[in-house]
C-alpha cells in the first residue's frame, strides 16, 4: 500500500480548492450571509463622529461577504472578514454647497485576480478602499442632488447609507441609516449552537453564553429553552394547574383596605421562582358571611407579588342575603421572584368574613410570551 493521505476521491478527483473550503464553511454556518452582530449588536455598525466634519466610524466586527461574479451572488460561497476592535474612522468627501448627497459605506472583497499581496493594515489613519489585506471598508460616493448610488463592485456588503447635507460641517445620528440587515439578501449569519446545562446547573447560568434565538437544553428539566433579548424562556408553553396552597378558615374577617401586606387574605398560592415572567389565570368561587344585622360593601381582590390585579364587582348587601363571588382574574408572576398569589376579602368596616364551605380557587400558570 502506498503511503500518505489523500483527499476523498469523491471530491474533485481527490483535490481541494478554495471553493470547496468555502462550501464546507457554508454548511457549518448555514446559508445566510452578512454581518455577525455579536452580543452587543454593533458589529460593523457605522456611527457619526461627534464634533468633526463629515467623519464616520465603523465598529470592529466579523462578517460573511457573498462571492459575486458578474452581478450574480453565490450564497453558498462566501468570504469571511474580521475587523479588529475598535474599528476604523475616516472622512467622507466635503459636503456640497448646493445639494444633499448620499454615500454608501460598504465592506468589499477583492476578487481572485487581485494581485495585491496580503498584509496587515494599521487601523490608525485608515484609508477607505485599501485592499492590501484582501478586503476593505470602502465608500461609494453619491452624486450631489441624486439618490442612493449603485455599488460598482462584486462581493460586497452594504453597511450604511449616509446623508451628507448641503453645507454640512458635521454628521448626526439621524444622517446615518443602518443598512446591515435592511439590505435585500443580507441577514444574520451567526452560528447558533445549542447549549445544555450540566446536572444541577440552572438555565440562567448558561444563558449569558447563548446568542439571541439560540436554544438551551435544561438537563434537569428535560426541557428546551430559547434565548430572548434578555433571558431564556421555555420553547413550548408547559402550563400547569394548581390549587391554593393555603387558605383562611371560616371566621377570617375582611378588611377595609387589602394590600401588599396580605391583610384580608382568604386563599393563597405559593411556589418557586422562575427565570422568566409568567401569567397566572385564576378561576374562583368564594363565599362570604356577614355579621348578623349588618350590611355593607364587599368584593374579592386578587394580588400577585405586591400588586393588585383584579377586583370583583363590589356588592352592597345585607348579612342575610349575601351572594358568593365567582370570577376569573389574570395576574403577572414576575421573573426571579417566588410565586406569591392570593385572594383578599374587602369588607367595608370589616363587617364580613370568609365562609370556607364551597370556597375554592384554581390557577393555571403559563410562561409569558
Amino acid at each position: 500500500m502506498a503511503g500518505g493521505i489523500r483527499a476523498p476521491i469523491y471530491l474533485h478527483k481527490g483535490e481541494y480548492d478554495s471553493g470547496d473550503f468555502r462550501a464546507v464553511l457554508a454548511d457549518i454556518r448555514g446559508l445566510n450571509i452578512g454581518v455577525i452582530p455579536g452580543f452587543a449588536g454593533d458589529g460593523f455598525k457605522t456611527t457619526a463622529v461627534a464634533g468633526s466634519s463629515a467623519r464616520v466610524a465603523v465598529a470592529g466586527g466579523r462578517a460573511w461577504v457573498p462571492l459575486t461574479k458578474a452581478g450574480v451572488r453565490d450564497f453558498r460561497h462566501a468570504y469571511y472578514i474580521d475587523l479588529p476592535s475598535p474599528g476604523v474612522q475616516f472622512n467622507l468627501a466635503t459636503a456640497s454647497a448646493t445639494a444633499d448627497r448620499y454615500d454608501l459605506i460598504v465592506a468589499r472583497v477583492s476578487d481572485d485576480t487581485d494581485a495585491t499581496t496580503y498584509a496587515e493594515v494599521a487601523l490608525a489613519n485608515y484609508a477607505p478602499g485599501n485592499l492590501a489585506p484582501g478586503w476593505a471598508v470602502d465608500v461609494v460616493r453619491g452624486t450631489d442632488g441624486a439618490g442612493t448610488p449603485s455599488v460598482p463592485y462584486d462581493s460586497y456588503l452594504v453597511l450604511a447609507r449616509v446623508r451628507v447635507k448641503k453645507g454640512a460641517t458635521s454628521l448626526s445620528a439621524a444622517d446615518i441609516e443602518d443598512m446591515r440587515y435592511a439590505t435585500t439578501g443580507q441577514g444574520d449569519p451567526t452560528p447558533i449552537t445549542p447549549l445544555r446545562t450540566a446536572p444541577g446547573q440552572s438555565v440562567a447560568a448558561v444563558a449569558g453564553n447563548q446568542y439571541k434565538g439560540g436554544l438551551i437544553y435544561a438537563a434537569d428539566e428535560d426541557r428546551v429553552y430559547v434565548k430572548g433579548a434578555t433571558d431564556a424562556r421555555p420553547l413550548v408553553n408547559r402550563a400547569f394547574m394548581t390549587g391554593q396552597t393555603s387558605r383562611g378558615s371560616t371566621g377570617w374577617w375582611g378588611v377595609d383596605a387589602p394590600g401588599a401586606d396580605m391583610s384580608g387574605m382568604v386563599l393563597r398560592y405559593d411556589g418557586p421562582a422562575a427565570t422568566y415572567d409568567r401569567v397566572g389565570i385564576l378561576n374562583y368561587q368564594i363565599r362570604v358571611i356577614g355579621a348578623p344585622g349588618r350590611e355593607g360593601w364587599h368584593s374579592i381582590m386578587t394580588f400577585s407579588d405586591t400588586a393588585n390585579y383584579w377586583e370583583s364587582l363590589r356588592k352592597y348587601e345585607a348579612a342575610a342575603a349575601i351572594t358568593p363571588h365567582a370570577g376569573t382574574a389574570h395576574v403577572l408572576i414576575p421573573k426571579n421572584k417566588p410565586l406569591k398569589v392570593w385572594h383578599a376579602l374587602y369588607a367595608q368596616l370589616g363587617w364580613a368574613y370568609l365562609d370556607e364551605w364551597q370556597s375554592y380557587s384554581q390557577m393555571t400558570v403559563v410562561p409569558l410570551e
